[in-house]
């Protein structure tokens, strides 16, 4: 089956929104490997680290949001199904599109769209830290905020495409 024009380019997108998605699968076992690090210096060696408590805060944000495109790319986000279930799939194409349009869209623009001087202040001030011993560049984890929501927007467009043409994902 060849690719709907309007589609061209969506596994380029489908391979970059799974490889953020891979990316944040190894985020979790680093924040695991973290946390049971900090635990076992704490109680065994009675010791501690601002920057390692920072780092699991960090992580847990980093996969959280980077993992957002990805759980929507394969459909494994939150739905209720109460209407979903009982419909076929082009009343699955229909409520996907209009959700996509009403809410996922505009949600993704209104987080992008406050977040961008948020994020722009502390790259102008190379944000650290508020902790004398945390960590630094604190600007690189907000700016997960941009692109965990661009991303979002990437996969809405590819959903919402998939809708009107009447396509599957590649995934």
């Amino acid at each position: 089956m060849s690719e709907h024009p309007h589609l061209r380019g969506s596994t380029l997108i489908d391979h970059l929104i799974h490889a953020v998605g891979a990316l944040a699968k190894w985020l979790a076992l680093a924040l695991v490997l973290l946390q049971f690090g900090i635990v076992v210096s704490r109680y065994i060696f009675d010791t501690g680290s601002v920057m390692a408590q920072e780092a699991v805060l960090y992580l847990f944000g980093a996969l959280f949001m980077l993992s957002l495109a990805d759980a929507l790319a394969r459909n494994r986000h939150v739905r209720v199904d109460l209407l979903f279930s009982t419909m076929g799939a082009r009343g699955h194409r229909r409520i996907d599109a209009i959700g996509t349009i009403l809410f996922l869209l505009p949600l993704c623009g209104f987080v992008l769209y406050h977040s961008w001087g948020y994020v722009a202040a502390s790259w102008l001030a190379r944000e650290g830290s508020r902790e004398a011993a945390g960590l630094p560049g604190v600007y690189l984890f907000k700016t997960v905020i941009l692109i965990a929501f661009f991303l979002l927007i990437l996969q809405g467009a590819m959903i919402f495409l998939r809708c009107l043409t009447g396509t599957k994902s590649n995934d």
